[in-house]
Parts: C-alpha cells; sequence; structure tokens
C-alpha cells in the first residue's frame, strides 16, 4: 500500500513546477492522468528543439528517462472540440484533484476551469500553479523562474558583493516555490476535505512560493529593519567560516563552521590556531582571515579534505557535479538512485533520482515509467465505457490522440 493510493489526479501541467508537483503525489501513490494535447507539428517541432526528440523511439526513450512524467499515464485531448471537453468532465466526474499550470483564465476557455469541475464534483481539489496567482497587477504577466526570483527578492541575494546577481538555476521558484507548495497545498486541501466533504481551490504562485522561502530574512526586515545583501550576509557569501573554498586539484570543498565550537575546531584541525579569535571578523581581518582558508585548502586535493575532516565535527562537504552526487556512497546507501527496467528501449533498464520522502509504513515507489503522449488514451476512453470503434472514431475526427 501507498500513502495516496486510490487518490485520482488529472495533470494538464506542461512545464516542470506542475509536473514536479504531480510527479510527488505520483510517487507517493496517486493514479496520475497526464491530459496533453496531441502532439501536432508544431508540439512536435518545440519537442525536437528543447528534448532532442526526433521520432516515436526517441519520444518513448525521452519519456522512459524523464523522472517528470513517471507513475504517469498519458491521455491525449483536443479540448478544443466539445467532444473531448466532455470526456474530460466524465473524467472530472471521479478525480480527487486536477492539476494545472497555465495562465489566469486558459483553463476556463478550455471548459475545464475550477467552477466548472467544481459543478461535476465539489469533492475535488482544483492547484492551479502560476507565477504571480490568479489575481492582482502580474497575474496576467509571462513569466520564468528567474523572473519570479527577481520580484521575490531572492535573486538580489545571490552572488559576490562587488558583481551581478547569480542565477541559481531555475530551483527556487519552479521546483520548491511552485512544485512543491503546489503538492503541500494539495495535501492538506485533501486533509480538510476528510473533514468538511468539500474540495477548495488551491492558487500557488511561485514567486510568492519564493517570498515564503525567504521568511527568517522577511522577519528581519519587518522587524528591525535589516534587510540582507548579496554576499554580505554570513549565509551568502559574505563570512569566512561559510563559504566555499578551491583545493589543490581545481575542486571546490564547502565549509560551514558557524557555530563556535565547529569554528574552533576547523582552526585546529587546519593548524590555524591564531584565527580562533576571529571567526566573526570584519575589515582587513576579515580578508586576512579568508586569505588564510584561502591558502590552506589549496595544500590538498577535495577527497583529502573530506577524509581528513568528516569526523572532525565541523561541518564540511565535497562541492559535487551530479554524475558524482548520484555515485555518493550516502546517496546509495539511502537508497536514493534507482534502476527501473524500462523494456522497448535499447538501454533496458534506467536510473532515476527516488523519492526523498521515507515513508517507513507506506513508502512511495516507481511503479512505472513515464508515458508518451496519448498512450493510455484507449485504456482510459474503455475505462470510461466508449468501445474500441468509438475509439477509432475519435481518433480518426482528432477529437483524441
Amino acid at each position: 500500500m501507498q500513502a495516496l493510493e486510490g487518490i485520482k489526479v488529472l495533470d494538464f501541467c506542461r512545464n516542470a513546477p506542475g509536473m514536479f508537483c504531480t510527479m510527488v503525489l505520483a510517487d507517493l501513490g496517486a493514479d496520475v492522468l497526464m491530459v496533453e494535447r496531441p502532439m501536432d507539428e508544431t508540439r512536435s517541432a518545440y519537442e525536437k528543439l528543447v528534448a532532442g526528440i526526433d521520432g516515436p523511439d526517441d519520444e518513448r526513450r525521452h519519456a522512459a528517462f524523464n523522472a517528470l512524467q513517471r507513475n504517469k499515464r498519458s491521455i491525449a485531448l483536443n479540448l478544443k472540440e466539445p467532444e473531448a471537453q466532455g470526456i474530460f468532465h466524465r473524467l472530472a466526474e471521479t478525480a480527487d484533484v486536477v492539476v494545472e499550470g497555465f495562465r489566469p483564465g486558459v483553463m476556463d476557455r478550455l471548459g475545464a476551469g475550477y467552477e466548472k469541475v467544481k459543478a461535476i464534483n465539489p469533492r475535488a481539489v482544483y492547484c492551479s500553479v502560476s507565477g504571480y496567482g490568479q489575481d492582482g497587477p502580474y497575474s496576467q504577466m509571462a513569466g520564468h523562474d528567474i523572473n519570479y526570483i527577481s520580484f521575490a527578492g531572492a535573486l538580489g541575494l545571490i552572488g559576490p558583493e562587488d558583481g551581478k546577481p547569480s542565477i541559481p538555476l531555475n530551483l527556487i521558484a519552479d521546483y520548491a516555490g511552485g512544485g512543491l507548495c503546489g503538492a503541500v497545498g494539495i495535501l492538506a486541501a485533501l486533509m480538510a476535505r476528510e473533514k468538511t466533504g468539500r474540495g477548495q481551490y488551491v492558487d500557488i504562485a511561485m514567486s510568492e512560493g519564493v517570498l515564503y522561502m525567504l521568511s527568517g530574512l522577511v522577519s528581519d526586515v519587518l522587524s528591525r529593519g535589516i534587510s540582507a545583501q548579496r554576499g554580505g550576509n554570513r549565509l551568502n557569501g559574505g563570512a569566512p567560516y561559510y563559504n566555499v573554498y578551491q583545493t589543490k586539484d581545481g575542486r571546490y570543498f564547502s565549509i560551514a563552521a558557524i557555530e563556535p565550537w565547529f569554528w574552533e575546531n576547523l582552526c585546529r584541525a587546519l593548524e590555524l590556531e591564531d584565527l580562533l579569535p576571529h571567526q566573526d571578523a570584519t575589515g582587513a581581518k576579515k580578508a586576512e582571515v579568508e586569505g588564510a582558508l584561502t591558502r590552506a585548502f589549496l595544500t590538498k586535493t577535495r577527497d583529502e579534505w573530506f577524509e581528513l575532516l568528516q569526523d572532525a565535527n565541523i561541518s564540511v562537504g565535497k562541492v559535487y557535479s551530479l554524475e558524482e552526487a548520484l555515485d555518493d556512497a550516502h546517496a546509495r546507501a539511502r537508497g536514493m538512485v534507482l534502476e527501473v527496467e524500462a523494456p522497448g528501449i535499447p538501454e533496458g533498464t534506467v536510473r532515476q533520482v527516488a523519492t526523498p520522502v521515507h515513508l517507513s509504513e507506506t513508502p512511495g515507489e516507481i511503479r512505472h515509467l513515464g508515458s508518451v503522449t496519448g498512450q493510455s488514451t484507449a485504456e482510459v476512453l474503455e475505462e470510461l465505457g466508449f468501445d474500441a470503434a468509438a475509439v477509432a472514431d475519435l481518433k480518426l475526427r482528432q477529437v483524441v490522440q
């Protein structure tokens, strides 16, 4: 048994934030059905450009390796057609959750908005993951992760003090502010439904998710008028004891000797006891401390430093590439990389990252790999009562694919 077994999710997401949200639900046992638009020439060209997909074999291989598609089935509906909207409405009758990632208003125009779903199924939880939320001056504005973290105040805090902001991949807004906050909101709404018997609307704005994650720094601004500065805060490059240093082999090593006892252990391990009184030095003395640490770490390789310091009660880490992270002994011991059978592609197996939510009684798992567009269309329609002739007719008329 899995935690979300029996929960039916209709997934209208096309991009990482919503797809990650529904992946979290699927990994925990939910039956997720991707409701996709048919693969026409425009979409095919876009997929070829972004994912390198060139033909059915590439699409199958991409789906198998793409973790964001795993544990999900796919039905392709042309929602511009009333018949396709009718099929969605029938799916909505028994759905527990609907998740979409379009700009406000798009789902209403497709006959699949919240009010329509609520009228069909008052128990459904409906989640919209967007950049700026469903209302407000920016609600219709285009955006991506870099824009959302800009407006939330996060991007301005990342990078060197004397340089421009550094772009931290699309992890903060897309995956955390959007995907994770969306999953939390949906789970909370499902819990509330147990008490009220009713579903509700979950409005997730990625920009707000980022601001929420800055709550500690926001509290300093609101209570004391103290605003963090790029490269000046002790946790964003402003402190020698919480920083990254290059090692003898050209790699990098991180230290986080925030607590005084960690700092003392670090100084003694590096034979730099003269730095002990100067953990929070400023000005020229701070530069002196940083210079001493820089020179010290250049005397050994990254892995040599780890062997020396990992058990010294300091807080250290090797700065890994993704390949190294996947092959790390601790990650392997914790089962964070799984090998899954993948019939139909040349490799035969696929390695993917596991869920980090370790449930003792109802663990998450990869039940099956990702589906290509429309892979389950016939199966889902048959579950709704359509016979083979009706399915063939709908495909012929391009209502479904």
